[in-house]
């Protein structure tokens, strides 16, 4: 299964699913290959301080990632498509309407955006994307 995870900038929250899932994927034995977008993103940006240390306190390296656009290719290559917030779903759903079928909110509730707030802010947004991704785990990726 292909996932495509996408917030605003590709600095926070989608990277940050991106990583949990590549690792809560590799522990269950599940194929799943994961890539993260942004909808606003400055491509090249790293992931922003607050991510990385709150990445960090997982055992993650975040250092590495580099924010990139979404493209219609990466919307091609998804299986899935998961948006960070219920706005910006109908947003790329009226951007890309070819590919509205794959796109839908990661969440029943969006994710906050924690660029620019405290540790605890990001804390509480990669615990938000940990507990999603184990219940998708458990569930519909299972």
């Amino acid at each position: 299964m292909n996932i495509l995870y996408i917030c605003t900038g590709n600095t926070c929250r989608s990277p940050m699913a991106k990583l949990l899932t590549e690792i809560e994927a590799d522990k269950r034995g599940l194929n799943i290959t994961v890539r993260s977008r942004g909808m606003a993103a400055h491509d090249g940006e790293s992931m922003s301080v607050g991510a990385i240390k709150v990445m960090a306190e997982e055992g993650v390296n975040a250092t590495f990632h580099k924010a990139k656009t979404v493209t219609e290719d990466d919307l091609m290559w998804a299986d899935v498509v998961y948006v960070m917030t219920h706005t910006m779903t109908a947003n790329l759903k009226r951007g890309y309407p070819a590919f509205k079928e794959k796109i839908q909110p990661f969440a029943e509730k969006d994710v906050i955006d924690p660029f620019g707030g405290s540790l605890e802010i990001y804390r509480l947004s990669r615990d938000r994307i940990l507990e999603e991704i184990k219940n998708k785990c458990e569930g519909e990726w299972a």
